[in-house]
């Protein structure tokens, strides 16, 4: 379980050139053509720091949405790791890593197999063949266990999901984990709920089932007939999945029930069986995430005939590899999931997707040439430095507490003091050496990609965590927090304009990266982190009284958000997003108190320091969604939209009412603040 700063969910497919272009890169510093100085900031910040921004800016065709940060930082990281990857594929000698660098080779064949659409148009009818073949062969369960094995090593994830994970409740130990899976919606709502709108995207997820199995080769009747018996196994499936709010609360979902616990629970599975054909056969310790879904399993696998289940895994294992075969099956799954879903209106060009495909494969391998190009020792020393300014901020701040008391804030500091930073990329990087990438295949080499990171990943299960890795790849826009390793992590890849530049007001930085770090800060401490203790162990260390006074403050936070419409009639989730939203929070006063115990230069501009800090915080969440995105972000983001990510917090911000002189009465100062850091 990590917080994450952003989440994004169905990234294209993209097989044909896309002709979109994106919008141009956010210049360093403020941007003032950003601003809409028609809209006083004390009325709507957000209208007032963006609505220039959002008028002239359009949607480029083939995203779901686009941020003038986010968005654009990923755009040049992308370029530059095409760049990377076309040079290597083409044997340049001034290229960044070459073919005789650490896996050159492999980076090289990945990448330019991925970009050859003829070989992989030619192989796409066989590649469905091969992988149906052994779901054909199935006879009984104890196949039909090795099958589910061979699929959750390799491709998807049918019924369940399998990894490793730290012990909850031991932070040294590495232990199994099987969790609620099975599913081809966002979630469990698009099965259960009768709403129209639900009701009319699960008619066109059985178009699309039925066309998709079509486009594979099955006669048309039969594909009808299998999409409404997929249809019926996910179904069954999302009723006794655990809601997402539900599955905010740590404790429920874990429960160590070992192996011989799962057995008693799903009799009618062969474990043993299932284990060996993962390659693992010694796994015994296990944590069963909802034990409640997995009863509901046994009782599936018990009434649902084997041919349903065949016809189930086929069609798992075509959905999951669609994005690797020809592009009638390609362009097919884009109209669900990217126009249907999001509202996109094109596919990712080819180059993107391959891009992202070897990130996935091999990312701290091509992490090596762009952080060589993208990120000196003076970011890493610089940012470093603003993470342990924005950390003293967070002790003055729990000095201060009022409703601590001082056995919980002892608690705190051990806590605080025991977080380890992480920035730009790993001490040590990951060896992929019996990593297996041929010339022939891009669906075999995914395939083998897959099979890699899941024996890489359960082959920990069993033994000490390893404290130096990292769940991201040096390249990615975003950030973390993880409660279990008491860790912050910040990739080279966000550690760039317009987050942070040396070129930059130091108020700008601090309102844009700083406040990311006072964010990732504050998930320690946030509903779900909270409930860690200084080493990463799943334990109450809070004082009733004061354990009771977050939870008042945390409700607060509850219903600001929850009155938060996004959309047409829908309002936000407050309790889906109550832990982003208070590290929203906390972020933003822990990086003004940071920024506030610097020394400053003479404010320079129209803007005051302290206007210019919230203008540059504000900035970096200007957003622009497709309305069908939006509604479907509402029930599976736990991240609220850009103009509640800055209102939100703002108009609880005392200082902020001060740096912009706002009066009782205005729409951004709320007459009962809430505040829970």
């Amino acid at each position: 379980m990590r917080a994450y700063l952003l989440v994004s969910l169905f990234a294209a497919s993209c097989v044909a050139v896309s002709s979109a272009e994106p919008p141009p890169t956010a210049p360093i510093g403020i941007d003032e053509s950003a601003l809409d100085q028609a809209t006083a900031p004390c009325e709507d910040f957000y209208q007032y720091a963006c609505g220039g921004w959002i008028k002239k800016t359009e949607i480029p065709s083939d995203k779901p949405e686009w941020d003038r940060s986010f968005s654009a930082l990923q755009e040049e990281n992308l370029a530059t790791l095409r760049k990377i990857l076309d040079d290597l594929a083409a044997g340049k000698s001034d290229a960044p890593v070459g073919r005789d660098g650490p896996y050159g080779d492999k980076l090289a064949d990945f990448y330019g197999t991925c970009m050859d659409e003829q070989k992989i148009e030619a192989a796409s009818a066989a590649d469905v063949k091969a992988l149906w073949k052994p779901i054909d062969e199935i006879k009984d369960l104890t196949m039909m266990a090795k099958t589910i094995a061979d699929l959750h090593l390799a491709i998807g994830n049918p019924i369940f999901a399998v990894s490793s994970q730290q012990d909850a409740k031991d932070a040294t130990l590495v232990i199994a984990g099987l969790d609620q899976a099975g599913i081809s919606l966002p979630d469990r709502d698009y099965y259960l709920l009768k709403d129209p709108k639900h009701k009319e995207i699960l008619a066109k997820f059985e178009t699309y089932v039925t066309n998709l199995l079509m486009l594979a080769g099955v006669p048309a009747q039969a594909a009808k007939r299998n999409a409404k018996t997929v249809i019926k196994i996910e179904r069954n499936l999302s009723e006794d999945a655990m809601p997402r709010v539900e599955r905010r609360d740590p404790n429920k979902i874990y429960h160590r029930l070992e192996l011989a616990g799962i057995e008693k629970l799903v009799p009618r599975f062969p474990w043993k069986t299932y284990f060996a054909a993962l390659g693992h056969p010694d796994i015994v310790q296990i944590n069963v995430a909802v034990p409640g879904f997995f009863k509901r399993v046994n009782v599936e696998l018990q009434r649902t005939p084997l041919a349903d289940w065949k016809v189930y895994l086929k069609w798992t294992a075509l959905n999951s590899a669609a994005t690797e075969l020809g592009k009638a099956l390609v362009d097919e799954q884009f109209r669900f999931y990217g126009k249907t879903l999001q509202g996109i209106d094109e596919i990712e060009p080819r180059w993107k997707r391959c891009v992202h495909a070897t990130d996935a494969a091999l990312g701290e391998a091509l992490a090596r040439a762009f952080v060589r190009l993208t990120f000196g020792a003076e970011g890493k020393s610089d940012s470093l430095a603003m993470v342990k300014a924005i950390e003293s901020a967070m002790e003055k701040n729990l000095t201060g507490l009022s409703w601590f008391d001082d056995v919980t804030r002892k608690a705190a500091f051990e806590k605080l003091h025991a977080v380890n930073n992480k920035i730009g990329y790993p001490d040590k990087w990951r060896s992929y050496d019996t990593l297996s990438i041929g010339k022939a295949s891009h669906l075999a080499n995914s395939i083998e990609a897959g099979r890699f990171e899941t024996h890489r990943q359960l082959a920990k299960i069993g033994k000490p965590v390893d404290r130096t890795e990292w769940a991201m790849t040096p390249p990615t826009v975003n950030a973390y927090y993880d409660p279990s390793m008491n860790e912050m992590v910040f990739p080279a890849g966000i550690l760039q304009p317009p987050f942070f530049a040396h070129k930059a007001p130091q108020s700008v930085n601090y309102g844009a990266i700083g406040m990311v770090m006072g964010h990732e800060l504050t998930h320690g401490f946030d509903d779900e982190g909270r409930q860690f203790d200084a080493k990463g162990n799943l334990t109450d260390w809070w004082a009733p009284a004061v354990g009771k006074e977050f939870e008042k403050r945390a409700q607060c936070v509850v219903e600001q958000f929850d009155g938060y419409v996004s959309i047409d009639d829908l309002h936000l989730n407050g309790k889906l997003t109550l832990g982003e939203n208070i590290a929203d929070l906390g972020g933003i006063k822990l990086s003004y108190l940071a920024y506030q115990a610097m020394p400053k230069p003479a404010a320079r501009g129209k803007l005051t320091d302290d206007q210019q800090f919230f203008v540059g915080f504000g900035q970096a969440w200007c957003e622009k969604r497709k309305d069908e995105y939006a509604r479907m972000m509402v029930t599976v983001d736990s991240h609220s939209p850009g103009r509640f990510r800055v209102n939100g917090p703002l108009s609880n911000f005392a200082p902020f009412a001060t740096a912009f002189q706002c009066k009782p009465g205005a729409k951004m100062v709320r007459p009962n603040a809430c505040a829970v850091w």
